[in-house]
């Protein structure tokens, strides 16, 4: 059943034989879900990763709010929301199919991109939101033999246990966070995407803030950690699902896109200094008034106080 108009994309006929038991989705709906029917598309691809027993159809809060704001500025910029539906598999209980997970989306962030061929301003990269295990699978993309890092321009998780296994129920999970973690440590110096993890706080029983934080490198330095109780406009602990509809949280994730978006390309930017400042104004330090590059000095305060 279609959820409010999403629309199912088709995969290469090699990969939906491979993988049958996944599917990719672009979300939609109302009147952007009837002109989405028709490809290509000319939106900014954002992909989103559910957990552990988690559903593609979790996108609907992101998606929907983005849609209104897309709206409120009659359609200069907007975003195609799509969602991988991993069966609901229970990855946190059984790692097995975890590399299997992270090698379809690499098959559909390629699938996304081509949606966009022939496009005055065709996306060379996706973003991607990851909730729980969902943001794992997508750090390990880049442990993949052939997957090239500039196709994914942000990646922000929810309530993703970076650190180690809530459960290290088998050997898979253990070895499947060791080649992640290791891959990340090891190559931190040619890693620069930017990346983001919200915390659920207290009120998140299954993965504690504690496992959340992003392995802090010295040279590193596009990574950063919040708590959701501690972001800006937001100030409420999610619980472990409550993350991906906490609709304060999905605004000030929201903004940051709005904010994200270069002008000449109508893209998201590849500035990782622009990237990290605007994530920084909505996530972590928020002065209460509009994202600026440059913001001017108010007052400066100089001579004998």
């Amino acid at each position: 059943p279609e959820v409010l108009g999403s629309k199912k994309i088709e995969l290469p006929k090699k990969l939906a034989k491979r993988y049958p038991a996944y599917e990719l989705y672009l979300y939609g709906e109302g009147s952007y879900a009837q002109e989405h029917k028709i490809l290509p598309l000319t939106g900014i691809p954002v992909l989103f990763l559910p957990g552990n027993a988690g559903s593609y159809k979790q996108v609907r809060s992101i998606g929907s709010i983005a849609l209104r704001k897309a709206e409120d500025i009659d359609f200069k910029y907007h975003f195609d929301f799509f969602s991988v539906n991993f069966n609901e598999e229970l990855v946190a209980l059984y790692g097995g199919s975890l590399q299997k997970q992270t090698k379809f989306v690499h098959e559909c962030i390629k699938t996304i991109l081509k949606l966009y061929k022939g496009q005055e301003f065709a996306p060379k990269s996706v973003t991607i939101i990851g909730h729980s295990m969902g943001g794992l699978v997508a750090r390990a993309l880049l442990t993949l033999k052939n997957f090239k890092q500039d196709l994914i321009n942000l990646l922000i998780t929810q309530a993703t246990p970076h650190v180690a296994p809530v459960m290290p129920l088998d050997r898979f999970i253990t070895d499947f966070y060791m080649t992640v973690n290791n891959y990340w440590i090891l190559n931190a110096r040619h890693i620069n995407l930017t990346t983001l993890s919200v915390a659920g706080g207290f009120r998140d029983y299954q993965v504690r803030s504690g496992l959340t934080f992003l392995p802090k490198l010295s040279h590193h330095t596009s990574a950063l950690s919040v708590v959701s109780s501690a972001v800006p406009k937001t100030w409420v602990s999610t619980d472990h699902l409550s993350i991906v509809w906490c609709k304060q949280l999905q605004l000030t994730t929201v903004r940051a896109f709005f904010d994200l978006i270069d002008a000449d390309t109508k893209q998201i930017t590849q500035n990782s200094k622009k990237k990290l400042s605007v994530l920084n104004h909505h996530f972590i330090r928020h002065p209460a008034k509009h994202f600026e590059e440059n913001p001017a000095i108010i007052s400066d305060l100089t001579g004998i106080g």
